[in-house]
């Protein structure tokens, strides 16, 4: 890809490339290449697992498609662009391209524009942001060994109700029940995940206490055991007043003897609480092992990194109707008699001869894209 001749290079700790244009209120060019190898195979209809390994977008992102100009060139390449604000005053532009090498590896190039809050009334920002992203969406990959670095990829971003969103093993499948969202593997004695999702809606003056207060005691109820169960259960409360609370019981279900493995992932914000419902079956024939611990250890850690949040077409429960008779998991436990139901990267190229071609020619402080 080309960059205008008058940026300047600037070294890189970490083998990327990048420059900043000239003037008084320079703006800052990223780049960068990272090679993923899925073990699972890659398949370009997931394109946005590579795009968004953070899992920031909103779901529902659908990257465009190009081919190569050439007869020959006809490798699909996927690639997104977005824009996000970084406090206090600084904004970030980022080009994502991703080139599929089946079976198993992708080349992901990312341009990021750095454009501190000095340069963001450049009369010419608006024109550079068109030409990054022309000659992002003309980025050449060349055929060649795999090189730089190359990070494994095992993991997958998932959703559940466009308000929950977490990773699971790529292997992993997926299953919509009702309102339920399940996750398995494909394996006997492996255990089920299903996750549900409630949000109360608090209006008026103290919505933003009653929002709170309801967190906290929807939180010690899970913790002591819903609707009376017996069991061992914990709270903590994590930055930003949100909270997690765990709880483990046994039951049966379907005549097979079963220890479940609860958490609840909790928020309160903008007069809102937002519970995230985790329960995870385990057969009790299968306890003690390693596939127990490790699965057991991966939930905790992805749970615990899980996002929960609102979105304009999360459905708003009302609070009076569904906590007038206490908090109930029986939608998670998956049988009525339990509980009382609650609701009856070759790498990348700078072309240096173009680039001596339009010397001189800045264009003004940012230069020619």
């Amino acid at each position: 890809m080309r960059v205008p001749s008058s940026w300047q290079r600037l070294s890189r700790d970490d083998g990327g490339l990048a420059f900043q244009s000239p003037g008084p209120h320079p703006v800052d060019l990223l780049i960068s290449i990272v090679t993923y190898r899925n073990p699972y195979g890659v398949r370009a209809e997931e394109a946005i697992q590579y795009l968004d390994r953070e899992n920031v977008l909103p779901r529902g992102i659908l990257p465009s498609m190009e081919t190569g100009d050439g007869p020959d060139d006809a490798d699909e390449r996927h690639w997104i662009a977005y824009a996000v604000a970084q406090p206090p005053d600084r904004q970030i532009f980022v080009w994502k391209v991703a080139d599929f090498q089946p079976p198993d590896h992708v080349r992901v190039v990312t341009l990021q524009l750095l454009v501190p809050g000095d340069s963001a009334a450049d009369p010419e920002l608006s024109d550079l942001i068109d030409r990054l992203g022309e000659e992002a969406a003309r980025i050449k990959f060349h055929p060649g060994p795999i090189q730089g670095p190359v990070q494994r990829v095992t993991m997958r971003n998932v959703w559940h109700s466009d308000s929950v969103r977490f990773r699971l093993p790529w292997d992993w499948q997926t299953l919509q029940e009702g309102d339920l969202t399940l996750f398995h593997r494909e394996m006997d004695g492996a255990g089920t995940l299903r996750v549900a999702m409630h949000q109360f809606d608090h209006t008026g003056d103290d919505g933003e206490i009653l929002a709170r207060a309801v967190l906290r005691q929807t939180a010690e109820q899970f913790a002591d055991g819903p609707d009376g169960r017996v069991g061992e259960g914990s709270v903590e409360w994590m930055p930003d007043g949100e909270v997690m609370a765990r709880f483990v019981t046994d039951g049966e279900e379907d005549g097979e003897q079963l220890r479940f493995f609860l958490w609840m992932r909790g928020a309160a914000l903008e007069g809102k609480t937002t519970v995230a419902l985790f329960s995870f079956a385990f057969p009790q024939s299968s306890r003690g092992g390693d596939l127990e611990r490790t699965t057991l250890a991966m939930l905790e850690q992805e749970i615990r990194r899980a996002v929960v949040g609102i979105t304009d077409s999360t459905e708003i429960h009302d609070e009076e109707d569904e906590l007038s008779d206490g908090f109930s998991l029986a939608d998670l436990l998956d049988d009525d008699d339990l509980l009382d139901s609650l609701d009856d990267d070759d790498d990348l190229d700078i072309d240096e001869d173009d680039e001596e071609e339009d010397g001189g020619d800045e264009g003004g402080p940012i230069g020619r894209a």
